[in-house]
């Protein structure tokens, strides 16, 4: 405690209040004889505690509180208003105005101090928790920032055209995507860490760490899918911590016009083309479950023209203030063949983000890969 504001306009009471908080709180002592004084001067002096008189010429008491509590950077400290007022009523009035405590006078000395010193313990708890959530804001924030990095800066191969979007619901989340060209093919993969906040993106971190060892070996869908399952199985005790991956992972073959998907427990992808849709549903069950599962992967075409989607279920899942799910068959009639990448995307956001109001329920995260 380093300064208390005392405002009272009988400078005898004043001084007699001075003395026995600055013996209590050994603390440095302003002073105001009235409520304009104690507005100003709680505004340059910045004190730590605020005593009160209610009734004092002018502005009194109660409107002091209530003009103090509009100055920045005052609306938590603590106000304890003093008074031989016996009506209940103004007491309230008080509370309501902002005060955090009412002391009938004449006031007993023990009772003054144990509710000063009751208040000067909550005003520190609360610098003190603003302070570490300031520090988590800000943590979270650069976290979120990383994550941000390790998505890929863009999904531009030749031969292609892409658009991507990502959304985490808090700062950081556990939805991603990856691509990459290794020559022959373009592999397209989406995931969806089960939960979201920070566990979900610590997770998320170590997948990328895993995907980028195992894409330098030049390995299948199936078996990059089957490598990092297992991978995961030993990282996450077999599902024990309650943790699991959803994935689909294609490969669009660059000499034939097909692509190889690998889905574990994801929502389906979509094949956009002239016939309409072609939806690849999951061939296994989420990564991080069963060790000894082997997955297949699915070929189907992939001409030129075709567009390849990827969503996580943040998408479908969106809600309205009324509770309704944007759900599947809205997502299918916006996913039209025509569209380039970054119009196709652009248009599920347009329609999306109206639908739920703005408010995300999950993570989001969409990924659109067209053959030219």
């Amino acid at each position: 405690m380093s300064r208390v504001l005392i405002a009272d306009d009988n400078p005898i009471f004043r001084e007699m209040l001075k003395r026995q908080v600055a013996g209590l709180l050994g603390c440095e002592i302003v002073e105001a004889e009235d409520g304009d004084g104690a507005v100003a001067l709680a505004a340059a002096a910045r004190p730590e505690l605020i005593l009160l008189d209610l009734m004092m010429p002018g502005v009194d008491g109660i409107e002091a509180t209530r003009r103090i509590r509009a100055v920045p950077g005052l609306r938590d400290v603590p106000i304890v208003l003093l008074s031989a007022e016996t009506d209940r009523r103004k007491w309230a009035e008080a509370l309501s105005a902002g005060a955090n405590d009412f002391v009938s006078k004449p006031y007993h000395h023990q009772e003054l101090a144990a509710r000063l010193s009751l208040h000067v313990q909550l005003s520190q708890l609360g610098r003190e928790l603003r302070a570490q959530n300031a520090l988590f804001s800000r943590e979270r924030y650069l976290a979120g920032c990383v994550q941000r990095q390790l998505l890929p800066r863009d999904l531009d191969f030749e031969g292609f055209e892409s658009a991507a979007v990502y959304q985490a619901q808090e700062q950081v989340g556990g939805d991603f995507y990856e691509a990459w060209d290794d020559g022959s093919g373009v592999y397209l993969l989406m995931a969806d860490i089960s939960g979201h906040g920070a566990s979900a993106a610590m997770l998320m971190a170590v997948c990328k760490g895993l995907l980028l060892s195992l894409r330098a070996a030049r390995l299948s869908p199936a078996e990059i899918v089957g490598r990092l399952n297992r991978l995961l199985c030993d990282l996450l005790d077999g599902g024990d911590l309650d943790m699991f991956v959803t994935m689909v992972l294609c490969r669009i073959d660059r000499t034939t016009p097909v692509l190889a998907a690998v889905s574990a427990g994801h929502v389906p992808a979509f094949v956009l083309g002239p016939g309409g849709l072609a939806e690849i549903d999951s061939t296994g069950p989420a990564l991080g479950i069963m060790a000894d599962f082997d997955w297949e992967a699915r070929v189907v075409p992939f001409a030129p023209g075709d567009t390849l989607f990827h969503y996580t279920d943040g998408l479908t899942e969106l809600r309205s203030p009324t509770g309704e799910f944007f759900g599947d068959d809205r997502l299918r009639a916006l996913l039209r063949p025509d569209r380039q990448p970054k119009d196709l995307i652009g248009e599920i956001i347009e329609a999306a983000l109206p639908f739920c109001m703005g408010t995300l329920h999950d993570d989001l995260a969409m990924t659109a890969l067209r053959r030219l």
